[in-house]
């Protein structure tokens, strides 16, 4: 693993070294030195007071260029399926996380060394805030670069029951994951779907487009009602035109053991599928939610697509046999318009089947269970 950390605080070693994670610390410039300061809120991180900081106001922001290699990622079925099953894997073999300025080929995701050393992906202006009462708050400002450069995830195989010779499996391809919205993007969006659809300012004075900070907050409840007046304005100084639409409104109680609420405008150039010479993907992925700002009924304006009153608790859940078993429930909210510009079989530029629009997805009270079986 290849990584460069940039801590706006004192405390890169005490929250983030760890004897199972390897990587070179590159020496900071004079000019990123100046830019550290040691402001923290963390209470109840152990860590953090056995170093003796003193945990007062604003939070930590994390700045992380990365590279990373997994070898193997493997879930085991110890029994197979039916009676007489046997034991088999769902294995994720040669995992690679980098970014790489150029559009990525077929070759690169068969590879065991897809990335030059200096692909390292982007996660910048991480900014972590915690608060007894209203939880964790995790917003990211940028995702990747502002030229479209974003994450890129490749798996060279993956196995369906058991592990096969390299290059035998499904190659998967995750290409520039990012939360930037290019000028040039929304305009193939809107001469594609008919729609007009304009970037609000990140107030970052980004060239080209804008990003649109996630924003995820996570608030664990032992029953009882939650206070979350704190987090009825989660807006960040630095969100200039985003301010009156990033934001997470305060958070009702329940008996449940957590909470989450997530906003983001998600941006993926290619996702894809390889097995032998076969290949098939979506390119230009857009997860939002269009926002009508002029009240004439025609969405206007990229906003945030919502993950919200996400609740997870652990209950005791009946089965249709009428035996109870302990399992993981789920309550999930989702709130988005989906954008794929190309939707292809085989070559992208000439199998393309076409493109797809995706408008007002919305889901209320979805109820998910996950037990053993």
């Amino acid at each position: 693993m290849r990584w460069n950390l940039s801590f706006r605080s004192a405390v890169s070693v005490a929250l983030f070294a760890s004897s199972s994670v390897y990587g070179q610390m590159q020496a900071m410039n004079e000019y990123e030195l100046q830019q550290t300061t040691a402001q923290l809120e963390f209470p109840g991180i152990p860590i953090l007071e056995e170093a003796g900081f003193n945990i007062t106001e604003a939070g930590v922001e994390v700045d992380l260029d990365i590279q990373a290699d997994i070898d193997s990622i493997t879930y085991f079925d110890d029994d197979g399926v039916g009676p007489n099953g046997q034991a088999g894997a769902l294995i994720l073999s040669g995992v690679h996380i980098g970014s790489s300025s150029s559009p990525i080929t077929r070759e690169q995701v068969r590879s065991n060394s897809p990335f030059q050393p200096a692909d390292l992906a982007q996660i910048h202006g991480m900014f972590i805030q915690a608060d007894p009462q209203a939880g964790t708050l995790i917003t990211i400002d940028r995702l990747g670069d502002d030229q479209g450069n974003g994450i890129d995830v490749i798996v060279n195989d993956i196995y369906f029951g058991k592990e096969l010779e390299a290059g035998a499996g499904w190659g998967l391809l995750l290409e520039d994951i990012s939360n930037f919205v290019s000028d040039d993007y929304l305009t193939e969006v809107n001469s594609l779907f008919n729609l007009n659809l304009a970037s609000v300012d990140d107030g970052f004075n980004t060239l080209n487009g804008n990003f649109y900070p996630w924003k995820i907050r996570m608030m664990p409840l032992e029953g009882g009602t939650a206070d979350g007046s704190g987090f009825i304005d989660l807006t960040n100084a630095n969100g200039g035109g985003l301010e009156d639409i990033i934001s997470i409104p305060g958070i009702g109680g329940g008996n449940t053991s957590m909470r989450m609420d997530i906003q983001f405008v998600l941006r993926m150039e290619k996702l894809a599928i390889y097995k032998g010479d076969f290949e098939m993907g979506i390119q230009g992925l857009m997860v939002y939610r269009g926002i009508d700002t002029t009240g004439d009924g025609i969405e206007d304006t990229v906003g945030p697509a919502t993950l919200d009153n996400f609740l997870m608790e652990t209950v005791a859940h009946e089965l249709p046999s009428g035996d109870t078993v302990q399992a993981l429930h789920m309550n999930i909210d989702f709130h988005a318009d989906i954008a794929i510009n190309n939707f292809y079989i085989g070559n992208p530029e000439t199998g393309s089947i076409g493109a797809f629009h995706i408008n007002d997805l919305d889901t209320h009270n979805t109820q998910l269970w996950i037990y053993a079986h």
